[in-house]
Formats: C-alpha cells, sequence, structure tokens
C-alpha cells in the first residue's frame, strides 16, 4: 500500500509509508522520555546535551543530516551530536539514508527492516518495508557460500511533484 495526498493505493509492493510533512514519521509512543529509557535500557548515558540532540531529532518531519543538527544547536559539539545520531540508528530509532553525494540523511522511523524510495530533488522518502531482495541474498548465499548480514534498498529518482511536467499536445 502506498499513501498518496491521503489515499492508500495497493501497488502490490508491500507496505509503504509516505514520510513527508504531509504525515511525518513517528514510532508509536516516541517520546522523548521514551527514547531517553531506551537509550538507558541500551546502556548510554542520558547527558543534557544527548537530551537536547534527541529533541531535536524528534521534532523533524523530513530527512536531515548531521550538519543540520549541529547547525540547529550550534552550543553543542559536533562530534557529540554525530555519535547520538549514530546510537540512534543503532537502535534503530532512526533510519541512514545515503544522498546520490554520498553522504548520509536520516529520518526517524519505525522499527523493522525497511527500505526507500528517495526523492533526488526535494528529499520526499517513501518507505515500504516488502523486501523483494531475500531471494537475491538467499541465492547469493548458495552460489557464494558468502555470510550475508543485512542489506539496504534505496531507490532514487524523483517524485510526482519533481518531475517535469509534460505538455499535453494541442489540436489544430
Amino acid at each position: 500500500m502506498v499513501s498518496i495526498l491521503g489515499r492508500a493505493v495497493d501497488h502490490g509492493y508491500g507496505k509503504l509509508k509516505r514520510m513527508s510533512t504531509l504525515s511525518p514519521p513517528r514510532r508509536t509512543g516516541t517520546s522523548l522520555e521514551s527514547v531517553l529509557t531506551e537509550l538507558a535500557d541500551h546502556g548510554y548515558r542520558t547527558t543534557g546535551p544527548r537530551r537536547r540532540v534527541v529533541a531535536a531529532v524528534l521534532g523533524q518531519d523530513t530527512p536531515f543530516t548531521a550538519e543540520q543538527i549541529v547547525a540547529m544547536l550550534p552550543d553543542i559539539g559536533r562530534a557529540t551530536v554525530y555519535r547520538t545520531l549514530e546510537i540512534l540508528a543503532g537502535i534503530d530509532l532512526l533510519r541512514r539514508l545515503m544522498n546520490p553525494g554520498g553522504f548520509p540523511s536520516y529520518v526517524v522511523g519505525q522499527p523493522g527492516h525497511r527500505h526507500h524510495l528517495v526523492c533526488k530533488n526535494c528529499g520526499f522518502v517513501i518507505e515500504f518495508t516488502n523486501c523483494p531482495v531475500h531471494e537475491l541474498v538467499n541465492d547469493l548465499i548458495q552460489d557464494t557460500r558468502f555470510e550475508i548480514e543485512s542489506h539496504h534498498l534505496e531507490i532514487i529518482g524523483l517524485c510526482p511533484q519533481c518531475q517535469p511536467r509534460q505538455q499535453l499536445p494541442t489540436s489544430n
């Protein structure tokens, strides 16, 4: 299912979740306190700067970069911001996306295995849970005897709003 302009449409690709300012991705029950509790459960300390980074992250409705968080919190060290984002990605609160330029951006999302469609122009993201790579991974394991631990799939293109408008042919 994909949600387009508030309408669910089944394209046969499993569950798709639109991530935009119209429907921001949120983990069920995600609050600052629940995230801090989860960090503590994983053995991480709750420092003042880390609390502020987590609060800034939870306020993001669209994909963001570490540098954007650094700019929002100029009195917190760059290393603290980067480390906190990596910790949040490690406990499955954030999804790391690779931008076409090779640097990561992040989205707040639900836990579990996810893949993404990413607009290279505006950063619009659609998250989907159906994994079209499982059969390929199994074949690769069988053919190569490689121990595959994980994979990720990001499909990059232009969302409908960023695609050039096609002109309709004029009739004479």
